[in-house]
């Protein structure tokens, strides 16, 4: 039995003006002598969540607009944007051995979702109708990034659900080839409906994610 290990980096920016998107896949394997017995796993992947901040400044709209500009997250564009979610895929599953064929068994799937967003620094002294305003923002900019979040775990249950659901192939060089394929659709599809759904939410404008 051959041990898989794959891990998948899904970089996704999310701001409220542009999207942009980059995948890298790579594929590490370890043999093993034992033999799997073919089992109906869960596939749902296990979701961590972590936070990142940048600090910004400012008393007024346009003094905290500007210091969000100049500090905030520089993609691989050049551009910057007001925040970023970024993903770690890693999955695993085993090689179901047979005289002329090979399967892909327990499937054991985590996702880990890293998110930056600013972080006002302020004294008491500032109104409290920017406050308030600014509150609204950072509300809706969370409402916009866990859709963005909730595109791409889904995505990595379907793919593994796709995955666990091959045809025994002849040999387990052409499995794992076709994980791989398989992989490469799913992340190509998942940048058409982030677009998409970029696109439907201009970047999160509907959903009230836009300062000021």
């Amino acid at each position: 039995m051959v041990k898989i290990t794959l891990f998948c980096i899904l970089l996704i920016s999310i701001a409220i003006r542009v999207f942009a998107a980059q995948d890298k896949v790579e594929v590490a394997s370890v043999d093993k002598d034992t033999r799997l017995q073919m089992i109906n796993a869960d596939v749902s992947p296990v979701v961590t969540e972590k936070y990142e901040y940048y600090e910004v400044q400012g008393d007024s709209i346009s003094t905290l607009r500007c210091d969000m500009d100049h500090n905030s997250c520089r993609w691989d564009d050049g551009k910057r944007y007001d925040s970023i979610t970024s993903w770690r895929v890693k999955w695993d599953y085993g090689h179901d051995r047979a005289p002329q064929s090979c399967a892909a068994v327990a499937f054991k799937a985590s996702v880990e979702v890293v998110f930056r967003y600013p972080k006002w620094v302020h004294d008491d002294g500032v109104s409290q109708a920017l406050v308030a305003k600014w509150n609204t923002y950072m509300k809706n900019l969370t409402v916009h990034e866990n859709g963005h979040r909730d595109m791409a775990v889904e995505a990595v249950a379907e793919l593994s659900r796709a995955v666990a659901d091959l045809a025994p192939a002849q040999n387990c060089s052409d499995l794992d080839r076709e994980v791989r394929v398989l992989c490469r659709l799913k992340l190509k599809k998942l940048n058409e409906d982030e677009k998409a759904y970029d696109v439907s939410t201009k970047h999160g404008l509907t959903q009230g994610a836009i300062f000021p």
